[in-house]
């Protein structure tokens, strides 16, 4: 059976990425053009900030900041390492790239889409302008996003549910601590995962690494475990 071009596996992911372009698009109309459901918006966020100065509120700060910058930072250098160590450093550039581009295109659009966004129901010093999406939400999604390149295939599904609860809960925390409006944090989720699958789609383009092996003659070696013949 004649195997797949890398650019028809490319398709797939490539399709994902643009669906999350359509959807963030989408997603901001809502946010600051839609008045109903901008209302719902501005309701998700007071009912979950109401829990602001709660244990829960104080679970939430620290929550939070585990998306900083340098516990971002450490995060990536632990999944670049692993890559490296695993002997995979194209997996490794793309653990970076996600989270780099990620978290350099959400900063961009903060700046471009900064516009106060007061609802009678917050108090007008609840959310600043430049809070769409939400960076902490990016980070934290980005970093799960990322140690799936670099994980053994194994351990994607354990590393893919831990990733998903830790986004989710830096995502609740931000809007708990009246950081973010809930579209914030989505429109973070999909900068992530834009990227993610754009990656993905790269590295299904350039194709299965190929080493000697050792008779000299040169393999193919993609993301799955190798089936050995004795």
């Amino acid at each position: 059976m004649r195997a797949k071009s890398p650019f028809v596996e490319a398709k797939a992911p490539l399709a994902a990425c643009l669906a999350c372009v359509v959807a963030l698009v989408g997603l901001t109309f809502l946010a600051y053009e839609v008045g109903p459901s901008e209302r719902l918006d501005a309701h998700l966020l007071a009912k979950l900030a109401a829990h602001h100065h709660t244990p829960l509120g104080t679970l939430a700060e620290r929550l939070a900041h585990l998306a900083d910058p340098l516990p971002l930072l450490v995060l990536l250098i632990g999944a670049c390492g692993l890559a490296l160590w695993r002997g995979r450093p194209r997996q490794a550039l793309a653990a970076a790239a996600v989270v780099a581009g990620a978290n350099l295109t959400t900063e961009l659009l903060k700046v471009a889409l900064a516009h106060p966004r007061y609802q009678p129901v917050l108090n007008p010093e609840e959310v600043g302008y430049a809070a769409f999406p939400s960076g902490h939400a990016t980070a934290a999604a980005s970093i799960a996003i990322a140690y799936l390149f670099v994980v053994p295939a194994r351990w994607r599904p354990a590393t893919a549910l831990l990733g998903a609860a830790f986004a989710a809960a830096v995502g609740c925390s931000v809007v708990v601590l009246d950081w973010h409006f809930p579209s914030d944090v989505a429109g973070g989720l999909l900068v992530a995962a834009g990227w993610g699958f754009a990656v993905l789609a790269g590295l299904r383009a350039l194709g299965p690494r190929r080493r000697a092996d050792s008779t000299g003659r040169r393999r193919d070696y993609d993301e799955r475990a190798a089936i050995a013949v004795k």
